[in-house]
């Protein structure tokens, strides 16, 4: 199973991970990033669903799409990514500022996805240590403990 883990798209530490950026989202940033992405729009929350305002409605809707497409499907196009990058894990972004209390839908996936299959997903801050990573290290950016 491909190493999944979420940020935002503004996270500039994910240049000095070996990680793979993945947007979820229908966008792409209008300002620059330092590192290059790939895009996995099957995660992205339809249009129908984006335009609901209602945070728990958002939520039902958006959790029923990724029912519709099922965790076999996700776990395909994920794996696909990783592999064309020799097995590189992955950080699939959105907008969102989760530090900051907004609701967001990759977190949403990530609780989804450890019910369907498991696998915890954690959230990548936005701070560094830097990272002299091997091949079985885990990125050194993750959020700190109550944040």
């Amino acid at each position: 199973m491909v190493n999944l883990y979420t940020s935002r798209w503004a996270n500039r530490g994910l240049a000095r991970l070996p990680i793979v950026p993945v947007g979820i989202s229908w966008g792409t940033p209008k300002f620059p990033v330092p590192y290059p992405y790939r895009l996995a729009r099957l995660l992205a929350p339809s249009r129908e669903t984006f335009a609901l305002r209602d945070d728990e409605a958002f939520e039902e809707s958006y959790l029923a799409g990724l029912e519709e497409i099922g965790p076999e499907k996700i776990a395909a196009v994920l794996t696909k990514i990783s592999d064309e990058v020799g097995g590189r894990p992955l950080a699939l972004l959105c907008y969102e500022d989760v530090h900051a209390g907004q609701v967001c839908h990759r977190r949403m996936f990530a609780a989804w996805w450890e019910e369907q299959t498991g696998q915890v997903v954690k959230e990548l801050g936005s701070g560094s240590s830097g990272s002299h990573m091997g091949q079985d290290a885990q990125p050194t950016l993750f959020e700190k403990e109550g944040e």
